[in-house]
């Protein structure tokens, strides 16, 4: 049924700066102000210039609002959240103080009939940091001031290093006041149990409003209906129950299976309430021998994906959300990690995951610090937790919930012995509210944890920086033994080109310029930054100099910056994906910018994927080949399969001499049971060949050997191709790149690209429209059809733009097809 009207929705918020202590709203400066929102959003929404830049923690600022009600009576004021320390007054009493930003509150008021004032006083920061507090058992160089620690807040904004936003103040998940005389839900907690025999069941626990208390109360899911235990009193009641399925599909992530969600629908007399949608599935994870590997519904899972933050660290909205995790989702990811230096996701958010079949990594909101042991911080802190697995409740999307992040790292980096790197509320308070609201959820402490020390990545989840901030080779990714990286692969990456202003000023940006320095990530106390570790592998895998690229031609040095990047994510990924590998998963850092630019994640700040998210897209297809340089052994050929059945179809191998013509061909039946197998290519060929260039007995025979998986009908399913001898091909000014659009139905439109000669990191560029693959290879003679999809800022007519190759010596306009 239709929820009582919400008073508060069309009314006009303001917000105004007062000073640190006020006790009165102030009388001037208020400005029009977004809730839910923050004071730097509504700062920046009017175009004041030092938005971005402000201190917002050093001084109070205050929401209004008026309202009117119709129906004298009790009336439910509910709070989403609020940053951070902050009261709420209703016509000038306050009827809530709060210290945890992470705290949605139900509150019930008695309104007459006309006109209200509602206000939200947020206290600065400031003050209350100054407080003498205990000291922490070390010091974290990541925070602004080490009192933070005891403040249940988001470190965005309050970190040292890293991309640097506004620190966020104010109403910032939304508001509402609704009548109690009409039915609804105030609130709701949903348990689902899986049984060996097929059938599963939810426990259901609502508190209704409105309700008379001899009401029948029912509970529905699917086809299957049971009454439910009701108590309370006149007006309010509590119902619990449970419904138990015979038999019901269950949930995977999209990566391995479907994704069947049931509606649970609560009756109550006349009164129908939508509680939310369920999904059945098992989640365990394996720790056995040191491994970190996901098991859903007893099936292990080489999980893939990033770490996740608000879109919009301003705001703290996500904006388009599901054009988001689409992408995130058509990326071939199956998890997210969602970092405990933001906030906690939205119900929104968790209701696209479940539908997506995209997995999450919950980390609590902890990073970098020794969380107190005190009383009333466990208090709130308690509340906080419990909150969040509710929100959980019945989803099948949770996978793991995380402590912390850094917290154990930062211990033992600083020197502590291993009995004081975890705070007592990782080890004993969280863990307890974990089993008790989300039992059977896996549980870590901290990532990365679970090793002899936090830094080494041979057992637990880790935060592998070898290939990467350590400069490590790309053959460290094996050497190294990881079992799953929970984070990795943090390096700077130029956006996509855009044919706009922002896009040419971003261009011309390019290297040490301040504003495109603010969006690459560096860590607290090093002297260099993630844009510095990629040109550091540009020079290791193309013996070229970042610099003079720059100063010769900024656009080719992009276009380097990105296959950079490219390189460094098909060789480790292709690593950590085949079949016989230590490792069962990698969680990129970062997932997406917060600007335009050059930042470290592989989606842009519009939403654009990167270079490197079209390299993970192939190498993470459920059925997927990979190549692998195995030294005097030859190369390997890796065939990843995530099932759920044996994959059987065409290997062939295509042998390339001098760019320009294919030497050899082979073809030859392969089958690859679930997880995958392995074909040594050089017995696959029966006789020897120098193919990996290691013997060097003069040039090599064949400079490129690509491997291609062809389905029983004849479509190309998978292809990887192997360079021998330098990774960089020289310009070829014959390449014979071409493309043509041709439109199919409605707004698609289908990109043939086709090349003479081996064609290096092909890329599309056409504005406004997203390509569905980029950053290829493209063997000569052949053709790749790349599907476009139009984006939001499309521009009517065809598409317009240009395909280029690393190693072509200009680029290729796009023809369209008569």
């Amino acid at each position: 049924m239709n929820a009582a009207p919400d008073l508060l929705a069309e009314v006009s918020w303001e917000c105004a700066r007062a000073g640190a202590g006020s006790t009165q709203a102030p009388e001037l400066g208020w400005v029009i102000a977004p809730v839910p929102g923050t004071a730097a959003q509504a700062l920046r929404d009017i175009g004041d210039p030092g938005a971005l830049n402000r201190t917002y923690d050093a001084d109070d600022w205050w929401w209004h609002c008026e309202f009117t009600v119709e129906s004298a009576g009790q009336h439910a004021l509910s709070i989403g959240g609020v940053a951070t320390f902050y009261e709420v007054l209703v016509d000038d009493d306050v009827v809530l103080d709060e210290c945890n930003m992470f705290i949605a509150h139900n509150l019930d008021l008695h309104l007459t009939k006309g006109r209200h004032t509602l206000l939200v006083h947020c206290r600065s920061l400031q003050p209350l940091l100054a407080r003498r507090r205990p000291r922490p058992r070390w010091k974290s160089p990541d925070l602004v001031h080490q009192n933070l620690r005891w403040v249940r807040t988001s470190l965005l904004g309050r970190q040292i290093g890293g991309v640097q936003s506004p620190a966020p103040v104010g109403p910032w998940r939304p508001i509402t006041l609704r009548h109690c005389g009409h039915p609804q839900l105030r609130s709701s907690r949903l348990r689902t149990e899986c049984a060996d025999d097929g059938s599963g069941t939810v426990q259901v626990v609502v508190e209704l409003l409105g309700i008379d208390r001899s009401a029948d109360v029912t509970v529905q899911v699917g086809d299957a209906e049971a009454p439910l235990d009701v108590a309370g009193h006149q007006g309010t009641v509590t119902a619990t129950g449970s419904i138990t399925l015979p038999r019901v599909e269950r949930w995977w992530p999209h990566t391995h299976g479907t994704q069947p969600l049931y509606d649970v629908i609560v009756t109550a007399g006349s009164a129908e309430f939508h509680i939310g949608r369920v999904g059945f599935r098992t989640v365990a994870v394996d720790r056995s021998d040191g491994a970190f590997t996901l098991r859903v519904n007893d099936i292990p899972i080489f999980a893939r994906g990033a770490c996740w933050s608000p879109t919009d660290p301003v705001s703290l909205c996500d904006g388009d959300l599901r054009r988001h995790l689409e992408t995130v989702r058509d990326g071939n990811h199956n998890v997210i990690r969602v970092s405990g230096t933001g906030v906690y996701p939205s119900a929104g958010f968790l209701d696209l995951c479940d539908e997506l079949g995209l997995l999450i990594w919950q980390d609590c909101m902890f990073a970098f610090f020794d969380a107190p042991d005190e009383d009333d911080f466990n208090a709130t802190l308690a509340e906080e937790v419990r909150q969040l697995l509710e929100s959980f409740g019945g989803r099948p999307s949770l996978a793991v919930v995380c402590g912390s992040s850094d917290a154990e790292e930062q211990a033992a980096y600083l020197g502590l012995p291993p009995e004081k790197w975890v705070a007592p509320v990782a080890a004993t308070l969280i863990p307890r509210l974990v089993a008790e609201h989300a039992p059977g959820t896996p549980y870590v402490s901290s990532s990365p944890s679970g090793s002899p020390l936090p830094s080494m990545v041979n057992a637990g989840p880790s935060h592998y920086y070898g290939v990467g901030a350590y400069l490590q080779p790309t053959t460290d990714a094996r050497r190294a033994g990881v079992r799953f990286a929970s984070e990795c692969l943090c390096m700077a990456c130029p956006a996509e080109p855009m044919d706009s202003i922002e896009g040419v000023v971003a261009q011309r940006r390019l290297g040490h310029h301040p504003a495109w320095k603010a969006l690459i990530h560096r860590d607290a106390q090093s002297s260099w930054d993630l844009e510095d570790i990629r040109e550091w592998y540009t020079r290791h895998l193309f013996g070229l100099d970042p610099i003079e690229l720059r100063r010769a031609d900024g656009s080719h040095a992009a276009a380097v910056a990105r296959a950079t990047v490219a390189t460094v994510f098909e060789d480790v990924l292709s690593e950590w994906r085949r079949p016989d590998s230590s490792c069962a998963g990698s969680i990129v850092f970062e997932g997406h910018d917060v600007g335009f630019g050059g930042g470290i994640g592989i989606v842009d700040g519009h939403g654009r994927p990167k270079a490197p998210w079209y390299v993970m897209r192939r190498l993470m297809e459920p059925v997927a080949v990979m190549l692998t340089n195995e030294g005097v052994n030859g190369l390997a050929i890796h065939i990843a399969n995530d099932g759920p059945r044996s994959w059987e179809g065409q290997l062939r191998v295509d042998l390339v001499s001098d760019g320009g013509h294919i030497g050899e061909s082979l073809t030859l039946p392969v089958q690859a049971p679930v997880p995958g197998t392995t074909v040594d290519l050089m017995t696959a060929l029966g006789e020897f060949r120098d193919i990996s260039y290691i013997h060097r007995f003069g040039p090599p025979a064949y400079d490129v050997v690509a491997v291609t998986l062809v389905a029983p009908d004849g479509s190309e399913v998978s292809q990887a191709s192997f360079l021998a001898g330098p990774r960089l091909r020289p310009v070829d000014a014959h390449l014979g790149l071409d493309a043509t659009a041709r439109q199919e139905e409605g707004d698609c439109w289908l990109l043939d690209v086709s090349t003479d000669r081996f064609a290096q990191w092909v890329h599309v560029n056409v504005d406004g429209w997203q390509p569905d693959d980029s950053w290829f290879h493209l063997l000569p003679g052949a053709t790749r059809t790349v599907r476009l999809q139009p984006r939001p800022d499309v521009l009517p007519g065809p598409p317009r733009g240009e395909v280029m190759a690393l190693n072509a010596a200009r680029s290729t306009r796009i023809a369209v097809a008569p």
